[in-house]
């Protein structure tokens, strides 16, 4: 059984633009990323934005599933709210969750590669 390569990168994100970014990757895997928000019992309002790169410089909207309907249909290249989301890296050299638009509030952005 081949080993598992993890890599994973968390963010506070508060303003716009911050992202939980992993890269890298030796070959195809498993992408996840959860949403929390950053203080006990307080609330974060924003839209996170899934992307991914292959030549490392230009990034691109990706789509992934969110663990709350695995539907097919179900695919979504944002959030705006807390979660985990997942998908496959496809062969991509990097992936990010980006907090594209900022509101009030700070979440917590993980974002964990898991190659086969």
């Amino acid at each position: 059984m081949a080993a598992t390569l993890l890599k994973t990168n968390t963010v506070a994100a508060d303003a716009a633009n911050e992202a939980a970014t992993v890269s890298g990757f030796p070959s195809p895997g498993e992408l996840a990323v959860q949403l929390v928000d950053a203080t006990d019992g307080g609330t974060w309002s924003g839209t996170v934005t899934f992307e991914v790169t292959v030549d490392g410089t230009n990034w691109v909207s990706y789509e992934l599933y969110p663990t709350t309907d695995l539907g097919a249909s179900a695919l979504t290249a944002t959030a705006t709210a807390d979660g985990v989301f997942f998908g496959k890296s496809n062969g991509f050299s990097g992936f990010r969750a980006r907090l594209s638009t900022a509101t009030s509030g700070t979440v917590n952005i993980t974002a964990r590669y898991a190659s086969y």
